[in-house]
């Protein structure tokens, strides 16, 4: 009886051993392959995280660094769309001007809109006793035929006012010239366009220092914060303009306080 058990013990374990390695061949090696294989997204992708995070050398990546990271680039996300929001706002030309740049192109409003202006500055030249020399009103940016974006024309021209005026306000004795060196006669681009478009100016004045510090100072500034630094006069559609380029010369041994300055100025429009 007892040699019947060892040899029905016997038999079953080579039964096991085989029932066992079927069980390996068929259930866990498939199993074994299939989780290896899901395993190599998992990898490549913690490899190409440590590569970004250049932390190659390392056995285990630090997360709390990476959320830290993730947080700070968030605010600086939204403190430089705050600062594009804010930048917007200050460089927002008029109702009137937007309007007329969005509307098709017209010469003949827009040689009104030029001898008006040019008419409205003479005006104040003489209430302020300011000479206004011919060349600046020769320089007032005009159509032409090469000319293939005319809509900038709108902006130039308010650019123009703003500054003249502000000078004007700021009691310069003598505006020499202006020139607006304006890319009008490029198309404009299209693949992508570009957010801002440039609007140069160049005006050449002669005043005492401290008009030409005061027309220094107040250039940038919208007309609400010209009224708060003392400018109760301040145009309500000009046009903050920042300063490129600075020439100054001294006019005279006799005339200590007066200077003659070639300013260039800066203006921005914003593409829609």
């Amino acid at each position: 009886m007892r040699f019947l058990q060892e040899y029905k013990r016997r038999s079953i374990l080579p039964l096991a051993g085989l029932a066992l390695a079927a069980y390996y061949l068929i259930v866990l090696a498939p199993l074994s392959r299939r989780a290896k294989d899901l395993d190599a997204p998992l990898h490549n992708g913690w490899q190409r995280l440590s590569a970004a995070l250049e932390q190659t050398n390392v056995t285990a990546i630090d997360f709390l660094h990476i959320t830290n990271q993730l947080a700070e680039t968030r605010q600086a996300i939204a403190l430089l769309e705050n600062g594009k929001q804010k930048a917007a706002a200050r460089l927002e030309l008029s109702s009137s001007v937007r309007s007329n740049m969005s509307a098709p192109f017209q010469l003949v409003v827009y040689q009104d809109e030029r001898s008006q202006q040019m008419d409205d500055l003479a005006r104040l030249a003489k209430q302020n006793q300011v000479t206004i020399e011919p060349a600046v009103f020769a320089g007032f940016p005009e159509h032409t035929a090469d000319t293939k974006q005319p809509a900038l024309l709108w902006a130039a021209l308010s650019l123009v006012q703003s500054l003249l005026s502000t000078a004007l306000q700021c009691k310069v004795s003598v505006i020499h010239s202006l020139e607006v060196p304006l890319l009008l006669t490029n198309a404009a681009p299209t693949t992508p366009p570009l957010p801002l478009a440039e609007i140069p100016l160049q005006v050449e004045l002669t005043g005492s220092a401290r008009s030409l510090l005061k027309l220094l100072q107040y250039l940038p500034l919208r007309p609400e914060e010209m009224r708060a630094s003392g400018m109760p006069e301040a145009r309500p559609d000009k046009a903050p303009l920042f300063i490129d380029g600075l020439i100054l010369k001294k006019q005279a041994p006799d005339k200590p306080d007066e200077v003659r300055v070639t300013l260039r100025a800066v203006g921005f429009v914003l593409r829609d």
